[in-house]
């Protein structure tokens, strides 16, 4: 009975944590970016990229990109996590396609990405 109640509490405070860093994230981003409305603010906040977003929202969002390559009115944004121990490399997880300067879709998998120090 013990350890269910402990293993409850220690879930009830992680789950506490991530709200309090998305609370913290949303508060910065709503100063940051006073022109942006509430429902952008939340998907910024919570790191989600979605189609008719900006550069800045995807920037405030996930980062900047390791690698970008344009063509004509089109524009990709590659992400990378390290892989391997003895001789570490880029290994991309994820990519934002942009046209006209806003986000049109996006491929791979953004859950690599948060599994990385630098996302947290």
């Amino acid at each position: 009975m013990m350890k269910k109640i402990f293993i409850c509490a220690f879930l009830g405070v992680f789950l506490l944590a991530g709200c309090a860093e998305t609370q913290y994230r949303e508060s910065k981003i709503r100063l940051q970016n006073r022109n942006w409305d509430d429902e952008i603010i939340d998907k910024v906040a919570r790191r989600q990229v979605e189609p008719d977003m900006t550069g800045d929202m995807v920037r405030a969002a996930i980062g900047l990109p390791d690698k970008t390559s344009r063509q004509g009115d089109s524009e990709e944004w590659g992400y990378a996590v390290m892989v391997g121990d003895f001789q570490p490399r880029e290994k991309f997880v994820y990519f934002v396609y942009f046209k006209n300067g806003r986000v049109i879709r996006t491929g791979g998998d953004i859950n690599k990405l948060k599994t990385a120090s630098w996302y947290k």
